[in-house]
């Protein structure tokens, strides 16, 4: 109690000074909770973002795929004479009834 008596009688700039101090704490305190907040964030985002690329990449390698299988068969019914086209289409399982 004389402790407090004594800063408020002849040494209030050491009251101003524990005043600033505990607001220094209180502001570091509630800035680093900001900070960790938007840390936070920046990681889900980026894991979203690489997740996305992911399924990007996916896509187009099947999309790639495809076409390779498109072109083959393009080029094998190209390569087939007028009898060979026929039976095939004759023996293809959609034009069974």
């Amino acid at each position: 109690m004389s402790l407090f008596t004594a800063l408020l009688s002849g040494g209030w700039h050491w009251l101003a000074v524990i005043g600033a101090l505990i607001a220094a704490l209180g502001a570091s305190y509630y800035g680093g909770k900001k900070i960790g907040k938007v840390q936070q964030q920046a990681e889900a985002d980026t894991k979203s973002a690489q997740k996305e690329a992911a399924q990007t990449a996916a896509v187009a390698q099947q999309q790639q795929q495809h076409r390779e299988e498109a072109t083959r068969v393009t080029t094998e019914n190209n390569n087939l004479d007028d009898a060979a086209a026929r039976d095939k289409l004759q023996q293809s399982k959609y034009n069974k009834p």
